[in-house]
């Protein structure tokens, strides 16, 4: 348990943090998410890793289009050469974050490479599965 004050992990919930949570009502395991875009009150581009595309996704061109590969090298929490899927713009309130950092349910486990974040936010932009409000309040 940390018992560091909210305020404080707060500033930990930034653009490119990658970070390790059980705390998805639908997931029965911990999956780790990056984080892409962070409003005043919400981030957003929470976006999964996964070791593998989802096979419903390879009849989706525009969402296939927006699984990144992520390698193992520049990740070192990382099993295996990796997917972010950047196809479902999920939003989850900073402060609900900030709290399941200090309950111990979630955890910042890394930084997506400048690179990588540079790449994942063209792509964004540029796909058509965001709207253009989404776009202009997470991606730029």
């Amino acid at each position: 348990m940390m018992d560091l004050p909210i305020e404080l992990l707060k500033q930990g919930i930034k653009r490119g943090s990658i970070l390790l949570s059980d705390s998805f009502e639908d997931i029965d395991h911990a999956k780790f998410f990056a984080i892409v875009g962070v409003s005043k009150e919400a981030v957003a581009g929470f976006f999964f890793i996964n070791s593998r595309i989802h096979p419903v996704i390879m009849s989706k061109p525009d969402q296939l289009a927006m699984q990144y590969q992520i390698r193992k090298d520049n990740y070192p929490f990382l099993r295996y050469d990796s997917f972010l899927g950047a196809n479902e713009l999920l939003v989850r309130s900073v402060n609900e974050l900030a709290i399941s950092m200090r309950d111990g349910r979630t955890s910042i486990v890394g930084q997506l490479t400048e690179e990588d974040l540079d790449i994942l936010l063209e792509a964004c932009r540029r796909s058509d599965l965001f709207t253009n409000n989404e776009k202009r309040l997470f991606f730029y």
